[in-house]
């Protein structure tokens, strides 16, 4: 560790998942941090959360595998059925480990939350920290909250989500030097609206499939509407689920009223639309309403989904990362990933610092961008398209799904994810874990 490194001081602002992961690699690599939260206490919202090769080998990296296998199912299958049941197609999961070294992992996102949460040290997670603005000179940058607090670092990170603070105030300061690009003046778009949640531990004898060492996800589309129910067992013998819809953009086009009237204001008619679908049939033999009826009244989320990646990513002593800078859809899973890779390059480049001044966080920030923004943009466009994939209606909608799901040959589904799996970067000061699988990572190192 250099002495650079030793004398840095990190300002992380937001407490979720990609925040939190960073502080543990800050922790790991000796660089001096605290994290600012705007809530009351440290927790999260949300169902499940998946995870794959590329995240996973990092996670044994930082000492968290034999964890994470407690708190996850290995993911065997995915299963894409009509709201009827009728069959639609299937996509095997389970070579996972043998060709990348892991299987999939699905979770409950609060069973992780509190794994990594459980990492940091309680004094270096401030709570009730809302920022409200954020100045940068050359000496330093300075983050001012709205209790009257001011903390000084050497920089600050923006892992505070979709709608960033952080990146809010960046911004502005920029758009007042005419610097801010026009695409990135654009708001957010609302794309999707859904209801989830996991249910309370379930009775083996009434839902075997809770047993089942893989957990299958079951995605039941509706015929009619642009809607879908995403259903998958996690460890504790619990099922999460998901109802969600697409909004259409423009309220009057006849496409999408259905779905437009049905979710109006999420929150205000959660009870209505999860009774909506409460009779429908599952895989698992039971109604989708003996799921949901078992879930704790404080566990159900209602959700408001956006995509967008923004092009400006940081200044001279401020960066963004995860949903800050990049926000996707999470039908392919991906945001929590992309915001663990995007730590994990920044944790790298900050660790390898030769000096502290404005110029050398920028020429790293520079490097960040360009490692980052590549993949980043990628999973933004793929998680848009395997989006349109499950809800798309008419004929071409069918058959690109029959093609996808029954039709294209094993060997190409392999090749493709064997090539996106291949990006399995570890931190450059831990110990490396060795490629297990078949398919080697491109590096060893990122």
């Amino acid at each position: 560790m250099s002495k650079t490194t030793q004398s840095i001081k990190v300002t992380i602002v937001g407490g979720g998942i990609g925040g939190l992961i960073l502080a543990i690699m800050l922790e790991a690599a000796r660089i001096n941090y605290i994290v600012l939260e705007r809530s009351a206490s440290l927790r999260t919202i949300g169902s499940t959360i998946a995870l794959n090769a590329c995240s996973l080998r990092l996670l044994e990296q930082l000492g968290l595998w034999p964890e994470i296998q407690k708190i996850a199912k290995p993911i065997g299958a995915f299963h894409l059925q009509h709201d009827d049941l009728s069959h639609i197609g299937s996509i095997d999961f389970t070579f996972g480990e043998k060709h990348y070294g892991y299987y999939g992992y699905v979770m409950a996102r609060p069973d992780l939350f509190e794994l990594l949460k459980s990492r940091i040290p309680t004094k270096k997670v401030l709570l009730h920290k809302a920022v409200v603005d954020v100045i940068e000179n050359d000496c330093g940058v300075t983050c001012r909250c709205a209790d009257g607090t001011e903390y000084r670092s050497d920089i600050l990170v923006g892992a505070d989500g979709a709608y960033s603070k952080v990146r809010e105030r960046m911004y502005h300061h920029l758009r007042l030097q005419n610097r801010l690009p026009s695409e990135d003046d654009q708001p957010l778009k609302l794309t999707h609206l859904c209801v989830l949640g996991v249910s309370s531990a379930l009775d083996p004898k009434v839902f075997p499939a809770v047993m089942d060492k893989f957990s299958k996800f079951e995605l039941m589309l509706f015929r009619e509407r642009r809607c879908s129910i995403w259903l998958s067992p996690v460890q504790g013998n619990k099922i999460s689920w998901c109802y969600g819809g697409e909004v259409d953009q423009s309220p009057e086009s006849p496409r999408n009223k259905g779905v437009n009237r049905r979710w109006g204001k999420v929150p205000a008619k959660t009870r209505w639309l999860l009774e909506d679908i409460s009779e429908l049939p599952t895989a698992y033999g039971c109604k989708v309403g003996d799921i949901i009826n078992t879930t704790p009244k404080d566990r159900v989320s209602s959700v408001a989904l956006e995509e967008k990646y923004f092009e400006t990513w940081h200044t001279k002593r401020v960066v963004l990362l995860g949903d800050a800078c990049h926000k996707v859809l999470p039908f392919a899973g991906q945001g929590a990933v992309q915001a663990m890779l995007d730590s994990l390059c920044l944790a790298n480049l900050l660790h390898d610092l030769k000096g502290n001044t404005t110029a050398d966080f920028e020429q790293a920030f520079q490097s960040y961008h360009q490692q980052r923004s590549r993949s980043a943009r990628k999973a933004v466009i793929g998680s848009r398209l395997f989006g349109q994939f499950v809800v798309s209606k008419g004929y071409l909608a069918k058959w690109a799904r029959k093609i996808a799901l029954n039709l294209m040959p094993h060997w190409l589904t392999r090749t493709v994810t064997d090539w996106v799996m291949r990006d399995r970067p570890q931190l450059s000061f831990l110990p490396i874990i060795e490629d297990r699988g078949l398919v080697k990572a491109w590096c060893q190192r990122r």
